[in-house]
This record gives structure tokens, sequence and C-alpha cells, in this order.
């Protein structure tokens, strides 16, 4: 089902996907150029780049784009993975 949900989630970046609490909770992210961040409806944070597509082996920057984000708080740890050209941090931000 994510697999659905995350080309949704990311096609339409400037909305967020809605948050079973109606986004009460979710954090709202700071603008960062060159990337796009979502929170997916189960309140993982999906990141994307602007320009390419991320690569698997771009986790680091990733992490350093998400960190920016949420103003330096990402929740990142070894659940984070890659998927379709986006890295989904499953903690959001802290």
């Amino acid at each position: 089902m994510r697999a659905l949900l995350l080309p949704l989630a990311i096609a339409g970046c400037a909305a967020a996907a809605p948050m079973p609490d109606g986004g009460a909770h979710a954090p709202r992210l700071a603008e960062v150029a060159g990337y796009q961040g979502a929170f997916l409806s189960s309140g993982e944070l999906a990141v994307t780049r602007k320009a390419a597509r991320f690569g698997y082996d771009e986790g680091a920057e990733a992490k350093r784009a998400a960190n920016a984000l949420c103003g330096g708080k990402v929740a990142s740890g070894d659940r984070d993975n890659f998927s379709e050209g986006a890295w989904i941090f499953p903690g959001g931000c802290a």
C-alpha cells in the first residue's frame, strides 16, 4: 500500500497527505532549496530531491535534507528506507 501512497504524496508535495489526526500534530516543514518533503498518511516523512531523483546510495544527503526540512530534528533510525527515488523516515520529525 505504501507504494501507492508514496507517488501520490510526492506528486502533490505542496500539500502533504492527510494524517489520521487530520494533521493536528503534523509539524510544519521548512522550505529547503532543491528538496521536498511530505508526510505520508502513516506519519512517515518522504524526502525527495527536485532535480535528479535520489539513489539508494544517497541516504546521507537525504538525511541532511530531512534535518533541514524538520528544523534540525528528523527522527532517523534503522528503519529509514529508500523507495522509488525518495528516502522515507518512519519516525517523521522529532
